[in-house]
């Protein structure tokens, strides 16, 4: 049998990327409470992650033990996720979305099965979209944006609704078509009302209805890499070359951008694109930009595991960014391992 050997470059990094994905993980488990909590579950509702980062690095026991314990303390007579510590109202069907995923991966089926009802009512079947946010009188916002869609578009093919995930395509398509003032400027919320792009809103919310792309300020700079990364896993499942093709463009969009954007941890699902893209295609350009995230993660990791980044200040959202890093690196060390 032939053996592969990987090259010695791109064996010293994923060294270096495992190496950071367990201290995170070490950071992370040394949180997790007799209960199977993690953290101060009062602060609120940050560890929607942690079945899937849990199931993904092998921790079987917290995966299990931190979906007992939302299933006792936060799931609904109705199917929902709520009570006391549910605390926010944003991102509300990307959390849920989130948990599907780690939940299923976790064989916690009652769980990943049984939100998908509710979860569906945040989906907009006319395009494709997710509603973002739960209003304070208990309402979904008109928004629907490219993070909080392509939550769901993920939690669709961990559940293998294809047929759901097509719409994610084509909203994400159909937002990417819309666009007025490419490549300095890209809107990535659509209106629910009105089936359109949102390009005029409060200039102090600019945040959540706009990237410029050559501004360093703090941004979504989130949007292309999440897109890139959720059309790859699409295309796995269902191998037609227009997801891909879609695929660049937003992930083009993310490479493109300032290298103010590694100032800030929004820029972190930029590598979610980059190593799936380069799982699919082998491209050059993939691996490049897959090895300066890498190191990204690598350079802003502290000695005790933990990624401290402004405006995450709580044990809470410390946790709830490691979640999210160690998944991240765990996506990274298996895009670069595909390939020798």
């Amino acid at each position: 049998m032939a053996t592969t050997i990987t090259s010695p470059v791109k064996g010293q990094r994923l060294q270096a990327y495992r190496a950071a994905r367990q201290k995170g993980l070490a950071w992370l488990m040394g949180h997790v409470n007799d209960d199977g909590s993690i953290g101060d579950p009062r602060e609120g509702y940050h560890f929607y992650r942690a079945p899937w980062t849990f199931a993904a690095t092998g921790e079987t026991r917290a995966a299990a033990a931190i979906c007992s314990w939302i299933r006792r303390n936060m799931l609904q007579r109705d199917g929902s996720i709520g009570g006391q510590y549910r605390v926010f109202g944003e991102a509300y069907a990307y959390r849920d979305a989130t948990l599907v995923i780690g939940a299923h991966m976790a064989l916690q089926y009652d769980l990943s099965y049984g939100l998908m009802p509710k979860l569906m009512e945040w989906h907009d079947l006319q395009s494709g979209g997710f509603a973002c946010d739960l209003t304070a009188n208990g309402e979904m916002t008109d928004q629907m944006d490219i993070p909080y869609t392509c939550g769901g578009g993920f939690a669709f093919l961990q559940l293998g609704r294809l047929n759901d995930a097509r719409r994610v395509f084509t909203f994400l398509g159909r937002l990417f078509d819309a666009q007025p003032e490419l490549p300095d400027r890209f809107f990535y919320t659509w209106s629910r009302n009105r089936q359109a792009v949102i390009t005029e809103f409060p200039a102090e919310r600019a945040i959540a209805f706009v990237v410029e792309n050559q501004d360093p300020r703090r941004q979504r700079w989130t949007i292309g890499g999440i897109a890139a990364g959720f059309l790859c896993r699409l295309y796995l499942a269902d191998p037609r070359p227009e997801y891909i093709d879609l695929a660049r463009k937003y992930q083009q969009f993310s490479m493109d951008a300032t290298d103010g954007q590694l100032n800030w941890a929004h820029v972190c699902k930029s590598s979610w694109g980059s190593s799936l893209l380069y799982q699919v295609t082998g491209e050059r350009q993939y691996l490049d930009w897959t090895y300066r995230m890498g190191d990204w993660y690598v350079d802003t990791q502290e000695a005790n595991g933990r990624w401290h980044w402004p405006n995450y200040s709580t044990l809470g959202s410390h946790i709830e960014l490691g979640l999210e890093f160690v998944m991240h690196l765990d996506t990274l060390i298996g895009g670069l391992a595909s390939r020798p």
